[in-house]
């Protein structure tokens, strides 16, 4: 349910209404037509005065639709701060290379209309990397990442953020070695019938 709120997303919603409507199929009716007639009940609150506030039948297509709803939900100020907010990403001093890419993926997803093509979203992933992420990076292409075709770098990223996970879960999972004093009620009496036997 959409309502039109600061907070929520419209290209998430629309992704979403889509996906539903993909499920219905009425035989001689096109896929249009239902996203059209059914887009009212997705709505709540202010979206749904919005779409009410349309006369009759004056938005006639689902591109129409979608046009207005996206040009009142998600208007060209967002664009731009998402698009600001996109170019000026920089890796935080202690968060790990895999949470900032999962924060600059989400960066991108936040704001669909950026219009960075794949080559400038990574330079722009890279250069807000921090010196020491770079440096890693490089060593491990044998040279320069930005000299990798955008596939072979996010490869290697991809290939680094897992070795990065997977050494953070691997200290999650650290085993400790009890002392006599941090012995279990189970621990100790299974001594104590080990000494009796």
């Amino acid at each position: 349910m959409f309502h039109g709120l600061p907070n929520e997303d419209p290209y998430a919603h629309l992704g979403t209404y889509i996906e539903i409507c993909n499920t219905i199929r009425l035989a001689g009716v096109p896929e249009d037509a239902i996203r059209l007639s059914l887009f009212s009940f997705s709505l709540s609150g202010e979206a749904k005065r919005w779409l009410h506030s349309y006369k009759g039948n004056s938005l006639k297509t689902w591109d129409e639709m979608v046009e207005k709803f996206l040009k009142k939900y998600f208007p060209e100020s967002k664009t731009i701060e998402g698009k600001a907010a996109i170019s000026s990403f920089h890796h935080f001093p202690d968060e790990s290379l895999s949470k900032a890419l999962e924060r600059f993926r989400g960066l991108l997803r936040k704001t669909p209309t950026h219009g960075f093509s794949e080559p400038i979203q990574l330079n722009i992933f890279i250069d807000g990397l921090r010196p020491q992420s770079k440096q890693l990076l490089d060593t491990s292409t044998g040279g320069k990442i930005k000299l990798k075709t955008p596939k072979e770098a996010m490869y290697l990223i991809e290939n680094m953020v897992a070795s990065d996970i997977a050494i953070l879960r691997d200290k999650a999972h650290v085993p400790t070695k009890k002392s006599l004093l941090e012995l279990t009620l189970e621990d100790a009496l299974l001594a104590h019938n080990t000494l009796l036997s």
